[in-house]
């Protein structure tokens, strides 16, 4: 009768069973006295480069989170509705044309409770979403078995920086990334025992943390269902959550006049007319260039691996674009706008199919493969990233206008520079130290703009300052950053009968 006890050298898939019966223990006697520093456990040069690449992003991304740059117009209304509302205010549309997902809203509101409403604690969600991203693009490509490719995605997660703004900011776009990547990761995982009610809690919870989640579930259950009914219990309940969100949050701004009008040019069109095939073009052309960067180089290197994966990859890895189609799918209908930061949700997908076509044609290349390295690293190097290091990304001037009102004798606020300014003198006022020159200081009035790259806003400076030259006053212009500043001296009224 067979021993029901296995032994290690009998086991069939064992290490020592690829020797010969006389060489075994031999073998493993020589294994077990390596030294610590033989090369059978020192890290491959794949491993080394991984930990640099990761130490290196991750050494950008912090620098430029503690730096702390002011909040920024939209950071600023958010956290306006932050300060503003209770816990369960936070599950109703919010103020000021601003949307983010409730249970993003209650994570940063919890840190700014417990460490302050400044721009840093808030930033943090932002945050994690990146780390997210690092874990999830990082576990895709063990799952797709990437090997030494695996470092193309998270290079590029790294070098762009749209990612870099977004994982620092207080607006949700960095979470959405990460929440991308790990669903991805998830749904690479091979297959576990209660799989389906995992999914089921996942996909539940998921959209209230990240509305293009939705986009990444979507593809999940198309391609789930196809082999296994019972993920229509899941798709199910995902649909309640979603219905649950959109009668509560998203309604009021779903198909509104300000979607319509802001994101006019980046809804997809259905490329029926001249005009709106050239839309189209202009679309791809953004989404190749948020994808691979800012040059010629990598707008083509990276629209050729797309197209060859498409040719030469099966068809099962064309799942990682599904996300992406299923979005454009909703912008065709205007219910979603393809704005690049609403679209960092789709770069993990993309990323890891351009590293699955990247491979396989590295592999085809022969004595070319020298070249293709180089090709490759010059478009990681086409973004400009690298001065961040030195030089931290900002946005705004919120500080400074901020300092400018509290020592002005009377201001007048430009729409746009309300949210700052309020932010700063109501909020968060203990940082509202922005050294402030002191020419124009005794003027009589002060006009304060912010988002001076909207050349509407740009139009209304020049319109006050022709108005207010033409009453008579002395009009001193002040550049700032992304603002501008007003300073009028303007003749008493003459008071005489």
């Amino acid at each position: 009768m067979r021993s029901p006890v296995r032994t290690w050298s009998s086991a069939p898939n064992s290490r020592q069973s690829r020797f010969p019966p006389g060489e075994r223990l031999s073998s493993f006697t020589t294994f077990a006295s390596t030294p610590a520093t033989s090369s059978a456990i020192k890290p491959t040069g794949t491993q080394l480069a991984l930990f640099v690449l990761i130490a290196a992003g991750l050494s950008l991304w912090t620098i430029n989170l503690l730096y702390g740059r002011p909040l920024f117009i939209d950071e600023a209304n958010v956290a306006r509705n932050l300060y503003d509302r209770g816990y369960a205010a936070l599950f109703a549309p919010l103020d000021h044309d601003q949307y983010a997902p409730p249970l993003y809203l209650m994570a940063g509101k919890f840190l700014g409770d417990v460490f302050g409403y400044a721009e840093i604690p808030l930033r943090i969600p932002a945050f994690l979403g990146g780390l997210l991203a690092v874990y999830g693009l990082y576990k895709s490509g063990r799952y797709l078995d990437l090997g030494p490719w695996v470092l193309l995605p998270l290079a590029f997660l790294f070098v762009n920086p749209t990612v870099l703004r977004y994982v620092g900011e207080i607006k949700p776009y960095g979470l959405d990334l990460g929440i991308a990547a790990l669903l991805i990761a998830l749904r690479l995982r091979p297959r576990q025992r209660k799989e389906v009610w995992r999914w089921t809690v996942i996909g539940t919870i998921a959209p209230w943390l990240s509305l293009p989640s939705v986009f990444v579930l979507a593809a999940v259950g198309l391609l789930r269902l196809r082999t296994d009914w019972r993920y229509s219990l899941a798709i199910g309940a995902w649909l309640l959550s979603f219905a649950g969100l959109y009668f509560t949050v998203l309604r009021p701004s779903v198909g509104s006049g300000y979607l319509n009008s802001f994101h006019a040019e980046y809804f997809f069109p259905l490329a029926t007319s001249w005009e709106e095939l050239l839309q189209t073009g202009r679309i791809i052309f953004r989404m190749l260039r948020l994808s691979y960067g800012f040059t010629v180089v990598a707008l083509v290197w990276g629209g050729a691996l797309l197209v060859t994966g498409m040719l030469r990859l099966p068809t099962r890895r064309l799942w990682l674009l599904l996300p992406l189609l299923v979005a454009m799918g909703a912008s065709t209908l205007r219910l979603y706008s393809l704005i690049d930061r609403l679209l960092l949700f789709a770069l993990p997908g993309v990323w890891l199919f351009t590293a699955l076509s990247a491979r396989s044609v590295y592999a085809s290349l022969g004595k070319a493969r020298p070249v293709a390295l180089l090709l490759t690293v010059a478009v990681l190097g086409g973004t400009n990233i690298y001065r961040s290091f030195y030089e931290p990304v900002r946005f705004s001037d919120g500080r400074k206008l901020a300092e400018i009102a509290r020592t002005a004798g009377a201001y007048t606020l430009h729409p746009d520079a309300v949210p700052v300014v309020e932010y700063y003198r109501r909020i968060h006022p203990q940082t509202s130290k922005e050294w402030v020159k002191k020419v124009g200081s005794g003027a009589d009035h002060v006009l304060i703009y912010d988002v001076t790259t909207r050349e509407s806003t740009r139009q209304t400076i020049r319109r006050d300052s022709i108005g207010a030259a033409e009453r008579g006053c002395n009009v001193l212009a002040e550049k700032l950053y992304r603002s501008g500043v007003l300073r009028l001296r303007c003749p008493v009224p003459n008071s005489d009968p």
